[in-house]
């Protein structure tokens, strides 16, 4: 079914972070797309079924990932939800009818009701959120099933060196931000995160189930696909942004971190002010 399935145009399947050369091939735009299912399936419990499930896809983008599960939507619940609306017309108009799409604005809500959903995933979406990310979660927090599961890619220490150009050293990076304020068109903004960080901060609302900070496709194409990894189950608790968002001064490595990124954000505002002569 899915090859019977048109293809989107580049400018909507390139979106953030992918060179057009990239997806262009339909081969290729499909393989990507299979191998996104295929990791989110080897970090789910063993006992998972996409059977009788209610799943988002949050960032569906043109529906690279979501396309793949028709077999769900004929027994479950598959939605996909996008800041795009180019990319949620397209995949209302030619992915499968069972499947249903909306999209969402940079901030919270979503339109769906507390307690909707046995799984979220977010793929490429946390990566790239440097302001929003505590709200963010939040919601989906809200709108998961208790002990529902989220499971979210990270850029870690696989991407290190291809975002930032330095090598990785987990006591320099928190939630680090880089290219900060970069257009969407151009890949928006490029956030690392260290497992620890993680665990820290998102586990205050999270259980951690796991955080994997490379490998989580089998095979890479490149050096941008080693992604990391974080799942996690809705907890029965609740906090607010600012708690999620809180330091720890006692945590030394937060203090590295924050230090690391206020001096990488003065290097790259030097460089808006100066910018090398041609």
């Amino acid at each position: 079914m899915e090859t019977e399935v048109p293809i989107p145009p580049v400018a909507l399947s390139a979106r953030l972070s992918q060179a057009a050369s990239g997806v262009a091939d339909a081969q290729g735009y499909l393989e990507r797309g299979r191998r996104a299912i295929g990791a989110i399936e080897r970090v789910l419990p063993a006992d998972w079924t996409w059977a009788n499930k209610r799943v988002l896809d949050f960032g569906c983008g043109a529906g690279r990932a979501v396309r793949h599960l028709h077999e769900a939507a004929r027994t479950g619940e598959v939605w996909g939800c996008d800041i795009d609306p180019a990319c949620i017309a397209w995949n209302r108009e030619h992915l499968d009818p069972a499947m249903s799409f909306v999209v969402n604005g940079e901030e919270p809500p979503l339109p769906f009701a507390d307690d909707t959903f046995d799984l979220v995933y977010a793929l490429s979406v946390f990566t790239h959120i440097d302001r929003h990310w505590a709200s963010w979660l939040i919601e989906l927090h809200r709108v998961l099933v208790p002990g529902g599961l989220l499971v979210a890619t990270i850029m870690s220490e696989g991407m290190c060196a291809a975002v930032s150009g330095e090598p990785w050293d987990e006591s320099r990076v928190g939630m680090n931000v880089y290219e900060c304020g970069q257009a969407w068109a151009l890949g928006g903004p490029m956030v690392l995160h260290s497992p620890w960080w993680i665990r820290e901060h998102w586990g205050r609302l999270f259980d951690v189930v796991e955080v994997r900070a490379r490998g989580l496709f089998e095979q890479s194409d490149s050096q941008m696909d080693d992604h990391g990894v974080a799942v996690l189950r809705k907890a029965g608790r609740s906090v607010s942004v600012a708690e999620l968002e809180h330091i720890d001064p006692l945590e030394e490595r937060e203090v590295s971190a924050l230090r690391h990124d206020l001096l990488h954000l003065r290097a790259e505002v030097a460089g808006l002010r100066n910018p090398p002569r041609g």
